[in-house]
């Protein structure tokens, strides 16, 4: 189990199946923290739009799929770049999580000035704990 402070993380992916693992993998590894999830960008982006308010910074993360429909990964980082200002985006560490492994999907997200990582699907123990060590604060390590 990893201490820290990160509090709520909003996993932004079309498969209902990959969002309840990924909740159950993550409430194991942090059981405090809150998640929710969005089944595309548009719904992710209408999340953070009534929420931003209650984002502290340094606490938040967004785990985004990069394939979905209506509004894929792309789309929304676009969309989240003209949306929320500066200091709302930097509120918020944001990942992108991908399930094809690729040096130009990794290369273009990490070109992105709001993503902070690229992970391959699926999730795991090293990778999360490596974005939190990475992103949030950890205590009694």
């Amino acid at each position: 189990m990893v201490n820290s402070n990160l509090k709520w993380v909003l996993l932004v992916d079309d498969d209902g199946t990959t969002n309840m693992l990924n909740t159950l993998f993550l409430k194991r590894v942090l059981p405090d923290v809150k998640i929710d999830t969005a089944i595309n960008g548009h719904r992710a982006l209408d999340f953070l739009d009534s929420h931003i308010d209650e984002i502290e910074p340094g606490t938040f993360l967004l785990v985004l799929d990069i394939e979905m429909p209506l509004m894929d990964g792309w789309e929304f980082l676009e969309a989240y770049n003209i949306l929320f200002k500066k200091e709302e985006r930097e509120k918020i560490a944001l990942t992108v999580l991908t399930a094809r492994p690729s040096e130009e999907v990794k290369y273009r997200a990490l070109s992105n000035n709001n993503v902070c990582d690229c992970l391959y699907k699926p999730l795991s123990d090293i990778n999360f704990k490596k974005i939190v060590k990475n992103f949030f604060t950890i205590e009694n390590e």
